[in-house]
């Protein structure tokens, strides 16, 4: 007898997403970011999506376990989320007491010199939320 597996969704997302408007080439933003929030982005493995198209990506964790990433929209093939091609980058929180700490860190982002423009996106209603997890931790 054949054993089916049914997969459910969990529409439960653990993260939020801002978007970032810049000029500035992905290092630089992450450099000027680590300085004003006292950060540390590094370079990652770009995340590839339909084996064609990758984007650039930076990660850090801090002290206190929280994790952040930053993820260019466009490649030379396409955008990360189709329906925000007016975001240059996408920051990924992972952080347990966001509510508390994202109004200060929000303005800490706007107060820097390389982004033009930050909000918060709804990823519960993205059809592309899928494309903000990903699935590379080491153990």
């Amino acid at each position: 007898m054949k054993t089916r597996f049914i997969l459910e969704q969990v529409d439960e997302i653990d993260f939020s997403v801002l978007g970032i408007n810049s000029h500035a080439k992905g290092y630089k933003l992450c450099w000027n970011i680590n300085k004003e929030l006292q950060l540390n982005f590094e370079k990652t493995e770009d995340q590839m999506i339909n084996k064609e198209m990758m984007f650039s990506r930076y990660f850090c964790t801090t002290n206190k376990g929280d994790e952040y990433s930053i993820i260019a929209n466009r490649s030379k093939k396409g955008y990360l989320i189709p329906d925000q091609k007016s975001v240059n980058y996408f920051l990924i929180a992972n952080n347990r007491n966001w509510l508390a700490e994202k109004k200060e860190f929000i303005d800490k982002l706007r107060e820097n010199k390389e982004v033009l423009l930050v909000f918060e996106l709804d990823a519960v209603k993205s059809k592309y939320v899928s494309r903000f997890i990903f699935n590379d931790k080491k153990n």
